[in-house]
């Protein structure tokens, strides 16, 4: 009897995927519930304080109202956000008058002083080139302001982004909005994401990704994920875009080691913070939109390269050879069977905001159901989110935040396997030559099989299953003295499945031999991550104008790892598809990972006249994958801000705000988790007796990887504001970078063992030029330039001596580095890992993964087609 499980995938994607639908109906229901009873209960709740305030925030160059301006209460917690019309009403508050601060993304904020009772108030906010006191997050509470910061820090306005264009994910959103932040796309398909690097690579054996935050909750940041197999892998699902854009308030990006030290170990890549949309206070606002199109490969036929190949020619002498060149994608447009499609686009967000002084809410829900130009690529996603805020005193205000992902993408086959692209590339006019029988042949050109056949032998799908959700508390103790408390938890669950089906397609068996029986790889990942943050700031007012700021904090993370996976070969039958109905190769494997970090930190700043603002700060870390021999490690930070010029007081024509900057920091990247541990594998022993054997040695000096950058550079506004230019030099080096050497068998241990060696330097500068030439109540025209550079070069892979003592280090336990050792240490029996001979390798004075080839100096081709004297360039 044949046992199977499973249901066979529809057409549209896996049949797993519909498992899940049950569940996101009831969390569709459960949304909808809160929206409506949000919407009608909480504009109902109000503190019993009776004082109000209202008004309108117009800009001061068109004249309109200004939509999700913050007005809030000086000194205290209370607040309001400005609806679509730029209007605003506070309640709830004491005394005879209230210092009210307003603040927006990209405008010069405004404190004023008015009376409680006042409803037609009216404040007019001038748009800022260089918004020197914008809030910035940077791990400290409240943030900081910019002109504070010595170092740059790039603020994406994602609701702005989103409501003027058209966004599709969280990577387009960072895209060319931020110099020094690259986006490199994995592949043209839907549901792929994007490996971001912020200021270039700086690492050789761990991620180069950089830390994401969502509401201060540490988020699952992998670029890569998805089905992938041992011939063929996809990868190339980012987690980034399981957040809905349309959740977006902004997006904050902290650029390397010189911004990063007080997120510790981990940050040496950079971070992003992602902050989703809070609501204001009032009656509900409901908004819909969505976003429908078609995905298309633009000109693929004046895209892909026209093949030339020689082939017999018909009735000539023997070995007679002429070239013929095949475009396949003219050869399949004329026959009515295009390569690529056209897929849909469909995006539909719903959401509401509002609420009474005493709780605000947001609550939004997203579906995306877009194919892309290949008939198996397509993503079905769906998204829910809540925000609550609670405001239960004047100085108190808690935070809420809950999202849900729920979704599948499905994947073509890609590179090795003989998909559309490939197929294309490597298109061959030998498979467009008859068969002996004189029959058309039945490859029409593609170097292997037919796409359908791909399409429908092959099947690589994702399921995800996200739920991200935080609590925040803001206090502000006293006048001076303010402190923040933060849990949540990111949690991920994927499925990613491989699938090769049976086929009795003759010509599909001939191409794949045995692999034409089928096979299964599944594979359950769960990845958690837990965040608990505090922080508290002092702020003190000394004589000479100067101000102190003292700022403590202390931080625990946990990353949590699981993967459980199953695999197995030749399914007995067409239909058949659960791994526990193949005959061979079955395997499966259980993987649990965890680490966690402890960080502490102080920083102290120092402001003069708010014109001067000197930062001194120290963080120190302890993870759980450094070695035992390794104790903590200390990241200090220097900045200097320096605010010579503002619009009030400029001297210089045509010049509005400068601000000078410079800083040093240092990061970390903590080791791989169980690196430094020594492992052991089960094993049967003598006598078929449970044993075990050793896998890895281990490293007990291991360490995190140090990144420490200097970074210079200005902020300049000019042309009243219409005008403004950013510019940055950075200098970063990675010491201590982690390598693995081979082991020599005599120790008794396989493999390879991770040591602190290498070093790699990143350098660059960055340029971003700002204008507005129109700007009226009707029309604004915005300009945006981003221009950057990166030299990434390898300075290290280990020098004789560093080699040299982490031999000895492990043949002489007792050796201390730097001493003098015994003679009879050996130092023969270690050397480095090869890096290998083929492209890409690591080498000493090029960059991260370069690729290297022989360069033909020189050849003589012969008149039969063959080459023979190639020289190299380098003589050989």
């Amino acid at each position: 009897m044949l046992h199977n499980t499973s249901t066979v995938a529809p057409p549209d994607g896996p049949g797993r995927a519909r498992a899940h639908r049950p569940r996101f109906a009831l969390m569709l229901a459960i949304m909808l519930a809160l929206m409506l009873g949000a919407s009608i209960f909480v504009p109902r709740l109000a503190i019993a304080q009776t004082g109000v305030v209202a008004g309108i925030v117009v800009s001061a160059s068109s004249g309109g109202g200004v939509p999700s301006v913050r007005v809030l209460v000086v000194g205290t917690t209370t607040g309001a956000i400005t609806d679509a019309n730029g209007r605003f009403r506070l309640s709830g508050l004491t005394g005879a008058t209230a210092d009210l601060e307003v603040r927006r993304i990209g405008f010069r904020p405004l404190r004023q002083t008015v009376t409680v009772g006042a409803t037609n108030l009216r404040f007019t906010l001038t748009e800022q080139s260089v918004a020197l006191d914008e809030v910035v997050v940077t791990g400290t509470p409240g943030g900081q302001a910019r002109r504070e910061i010595g170092n740059a820090v790039t603020t994406v306005n994602a609701a702005e982004v989103t409501e003027r264009g058209t966004v599709n994910n969280v990577q387009q959103l960072l895209n060319g909005r931020s110099p020094g932040v690259f986006v490199n796309p994995a592949t043209g398909n839907v549901g792929t994401g994007a490996r971001i690097r912020i200021r270039g690579a700086s690492s050789l054996s761990l991620s180069n990704e950089p830390l994401i935050y969502i509401d201060g909750v540490r988020s699952n940041n992998q670029a890569a994920s998805g089905p992938a197999n041992q011939s063929f892998g996809s990868s190339s699902i980012s987690r980034l875009n399981d957040i809905n854009p349309d959740d977006i308030e902004s997006i904050e990006i902290i650029k390397g080691p010189a911004a990063a030290t007080l997120y510790g170990t981990e940050a040496s890549n950079g971070v992003i913070q992602i902050i989703t949309k809070k609501g204001a206070a009032g009656r509900a606002r409901w908004n819909f939109s969505t976003r429908l199109g078609t995905n298309y490969f633009q000109d693929p036929a004046g895209r892909f390269r026209i093949n030339y190949f020689p082939v017999p020619r018909p009735g000539g002498p023997a070995g007679a050879l002429d070239t013929v060149p095949i475009n396949l994608i003219a050869l399949e447009d004329a026959r009515g069977t295009p390569v690529f499609q056209h897929g849909r686009i469909g995006e539909f967000d719903l959401s509401t905001s509002g609420g009474s002084e005493l709780a605000r809410y947001f609550a939004g829900l997203g579906l995306e159901d877009t194919k892309g130009m290949e008939p198996v690529n397509g993503v079905k996603r769906r998204t829910g989110r809540l925000n609550v805020n609670v405001v239960p005193s004047q100085t108190l205000d808690l935070g809420f935040n809950v999202g849900y992902t729920n979704g599948n993408i499905t994947l073509p086959c890609e590179a090795g396997c003989g998909g559309r692209t490939l197929g294309v590339v490597n298109a061959n006019p030998l498979n467009l030559v008859p068969l002996a029988n004189g029959a058309p042949n039945p490859r029409r050109g593609f170097n292997s099989g037919l796409p359908t056949q791909y399409d429908n032998f092959y099947e690589f799908y994702q399921i995800v299953d996200r739920f991200t959700g935080g609590v925040q508390a803001n206090q502000q103790l006293t006048s001076w003295l303010k402190h923040r408390l933060n849990f949540g938890v990111d949690r991920t669950r994927e499925e990613n499945s491989v699938l090769n089906r049976r086929t009795e397609d003759s010509l599909t068996k001939a191409l794949l031999g045995t692999s034409g029986l089928g096979f299964r790889d599944i594979n359950q990942r769960t990845i958690n991550n837990y965040t608990a943050d505090y922080s508290a700031a002092g702020t003190f007012d000394l004589p000479r104008t100067i101000r102190s700021t003292t700022s403590v904090g202390a931080q625990y993370y946990r990353n949590y790892y699981e993967r459980v996976c199953a695999t197995g070969s030749q399914f007995p039958a067409v239909g058949i598809t659960t791994v526990d109905a193949t005959t061979t190769g079955r395997s499966t494997c259980q993987d649990v990972e965890e680490d966690a970090t402890v960080g502490l930190f102080a920083q102290e700043q120092l402001g003069w006249n708010d014109k001067l603002f000197v930062t001194a700060a120290l963080r120190a870390d302890d993870n759980s994958a450094f070695g035992r021999n390794f104790d903590r490690v200390y990241y200090p930070k220097f900045s200097v801000s320096y605010v010579p010029i503002e619009s009030s007081d400029s001297r210089i024509p045509y010049v509005n705000a400068l601000k000078l900057r410079a800083a040093y920091g240092e990061s970390g990247k903590q080791p791989i988790t169980f690196s430094a541990l020594q492992a052991y594998s089960s094993a049967t022993g003598p006598g078929d007796v449970p044993a075990v054997t050793p896998s890895t040695i281990g490293n007990p000096n291991l360490g995190p990887e140090r990144s420490k950058e200097i970074e210079l550079g200005f902020d300049l506004g000019a042309f009243n504001d219409r005008a403004g230019v950013e510019a940055t030099y950075y200098r970063k080096r990675t010491v201590d970078a982690i390598l693995d050497r081979q082991i020599a068998p005599s120790i008794g241990i396989p493999g390879t063992q991770p040591f602190n060696v290498g070093s790699i330097r990143n350098s660059g500068f960055e340029l971003s030029l700002r204008g507005r030439p129109i700007a009226t109540r009707n029309v604004e025209w915005d300009l945006g330039i981003s221009y950057a550079t990166n030299d990434n070069e390898i300075e290290n892979l280990g020098t004789a001596q560093s080699v040299l003592e982490l031999r000895r280090q492990t043949s002489c336990p007792g050796y201390v580095p730097g001493s003098s050792s015994p003679d009879s240490c050996p130092v023969a029996d270690f050397v480095l890992a090869s890096s290998g001979s083929l492209p890409p390798r690591h080498q000493v004075g090029y960059p991260i993964g370069s690729y290297f080839t022989p360069k033909i100096a020189s050849a003589t081709v012969n008149p039969n087609g063959t080459v023979s004297n190639v020289l190299c360039e380098d003589g050989k």
